[in-house]
């Protein structure tokens, strides 16, 4: 196992804030695809989604509609935010008590959400 993989597997070992599996979420119909400024490792985008989604469908949400924003989440996370600085915020997020009552997410992420529907 090469460093990079050695320490996302470390960090979601550790983290269970939106463990991470690959997934491949679609892009609703009519959405552009448009290359993030950063990329990340897949298996870290798989694994933030697969929580990410959990999360938000035991808050209501429907699996696309919950497909849909932990997508444009992560994208809006790819624009702001190195790989190391994402897995540092999603490290410190696993930490946090405060969580949006919306999504069911540590209110740290919130800003990822911004401008996203489903």
């Amino acid at each position: 196992m090469n460093r990079p993989s050695q320490i996302i597997a470390g960090i979601m070992a550790t983290t269970g804030i939106v463990g991470l599996v690959m997934t491949s979420l679609p892009l609703p119909s009519g959405a552009e695809t448009v290359a993030p400024k950063n990329t990340y490792d897949p298996e870290l985008i798989s694994r933030y989604n697969s929580g990410c989604v959990k999360k938000l469908m035991g808050k209501g949400k429907t699996e696309e509609q919950a497909k849909q924003l932990c997508q444009c989440s992560m994208n809006n996370m790819q624009n702001k935010k190195t790989q190391s600085e994402a897995i540092s915020l999603l490290i410190q997020s696993q930490f946090s008590f405060s969580k949006d009552p919306e999504t069911g997410m540590p209110r740290s992420l919130a800003e990822y959400f911004d401008g996203c529907s489903a």
